[in-house]
């Protein structure tokens, strides 16, 4: 006899932030997990932003009704956009494909809910930060086979790649990156690297991605050099955790 598909079944807690994993709330605008089992047929990864609401065998991701774009489906895991145009408070995340429709989870969409992207892309060890200057990502010398990597200088410009700092001052579409506008986040967060609050230069959205942010900050002369230095962003009242590193280097070490 032949398997007959089943229905998606979303994981309790299973709606996380894409970041870092972290539960407890998505913000607007920005990607988030959804974790559980046959999600999807295939995994499938979108081609090309916009992003469509719609992969695969996936018809819908839907918060509170409003479809989200999509960035990767799989039978555990499904990335997608949480959409702008959601009012905070619990929502109901539902995940229909060609087989069925899951059950709801309740999903509270906060303001903001900060999560730095890491190499890993499981939210611990190297961050997703580069230097400023050329594009390498803050990590020790030659430790990542299929990026330059160095650290990064005490008083050099660091971006650290992120997702969840919610509202921005400009409108952009569901599943669209900003055209190439410069889009600034409403609230302003701060960066500490090993706990040392950095000077922010700028908080953006990503031009060339959708729900992807950019924080441009100068590495403190306080900041503690070596190859593993916490790095994290507080925004909206919350601290992300200190499972995200960077390298740095301190010319007078």
């Amino acid at each position: 006899m032949l398997a007959q598909a089943q229905t998606p079944v979303i994981g309790a807690g299973g709606v996380v932030n894409s970041g870092n994993y972290a539960g407890g709330g998505v913000a607007p605008g920005s990607i988030a997990s959804v974790f559980g089992a046959n999600l999807a047929s295939q995994t499938v990864t979108a081609a090309a932003i916009p992003l469509a609401t719609t992969l695969g065998n996936v018809e819908s991701v839907t918060f509170g009704g409003v479809p989200a774009p999509l960035y990767f489906v799989s039978a555990g895991q499904i990335n997608a956009q949480v959409p702008w145009n959601l009012g905070l408070g619990p929502v109901d995340v539902v995940v229909t494909t060609t087989v069925g429709a899951s059950a709801a989870l309740s999903v509270p969409i906060v303001p903001a809910a900060p999560g730095i992207f890491a190499v890993s892309a499981n939210g611990l060890g190297q961050a997703v930060a580069t230097d400023n200057s050329d594009g390498a990502i803050a990590a020790p010398q030659a430790s990542l086979a299929s990026f330059p990597a160095h650290p990064i200088p005490i008083d050099g410009y660091l971006v650290v790649w992120c997702t969840g700092l919610g509202a921005v001052d400009a409108p952009v579409a569901n599943g669209a990156d900003t055209g190439g506008q410069i889009v600034n986040t409403l609230f302003q967060p701060a960066v500490l690297i090993g706990g040392i609050p950095a000077t922010l230069v700028y908080s953006v959205l990503s031009p060339q991605f959708a729900g992807e942010y950019q924080v441009a900050v100068q590495v403190p002369p306080g900041a503690p050099s070596g190859s593993a230095v916490s790095l994290q962003i507080v925004i909206n009242g919350i601290t992300t955790a200190t499972t995200v590193t960077i390298a740095v280097a301190n010319p007078s070490d």
